[in-house]
């Protein structure tokens, strides 16, 4: 279980580094852009290739930073419903499941990036290579099966239904009852 909450906390500040820092560069250049037109009528020429990155990098990784957190989306009123032990397999096979089909993604995503590497595609306006912006899709969808991996562990170790790493599944309506009482 240590082992598990060091690779979590080391993933996470990754994550939360990469997001902040392209939510900070977003805004950034959104506003320098905005200034620039307001006051020297012309923006910023890269503004569009920035802000492409900034999403992908928000996306991606914000996606396994969702996994981590269990505030992905998540349709539980059925699972909401079932008795615990088949909720506790539910998580074995949600986790399971996902966790394959991050992995596949990861997989064609980094063959996409040595594909991209070989051919030397630049972006248009800041000659950035391609495959290094692709690259941050493919950390995305790495970190994600890591965390899904890591959700299957949890489940495996813990009596609790965990959909997330960071803490058991609670109903709604059991949060509800709690708060009324």
């Amino acid at each position: 279980m240590k082992i598990i909450n060091k690779i979590n906390t080391v993933i996470v500040k990754i994550e939360e580094v990469i997001i902040a820092f392209s939510v900070l560069a977003m805004s950034v250049t959104l506003i320098a852009n905005v200034l620039g037109r307001l006051f020297f009528k012309q923006g910023i020429y890269a503004m569009e290739e920035i802000g492409q990155y900034c999403i992908f990098s928000i996306t991606f990784i914000g996606l396994s930073y969702a996994v981590t957190t269990g505030k992905h989306i998540n349709m539980l009123g059925l699972f909401d419903m079932l008795p615990k032990k088949i909720q506790k397999a539910d998580a074995f096979l949600i986790s399971a499941v996902t966790g394959v089909t991050m992995g596949i993604l990861t997989v064609i995503s980094f063959q996409y990036v040595s594909t991209l590497k070989m051919m030397g595609k630049v972006s248009i306006n800041l000659h950035v290579p391609t495959w290094i912006v692709v690259a941050v899709i493919g950390c995305g969808f790495l970190f994600a099966t890591i965390q899904y991996i890591l959700v299957f562990i949890r489940n495996l170790q813990s009596k609790d239904v965990y959909l997330g790493l960071m803490e058991p599944y609670v109903p709604d309506f059991k949060r509800e009852e709690a708060k009324e009482k």
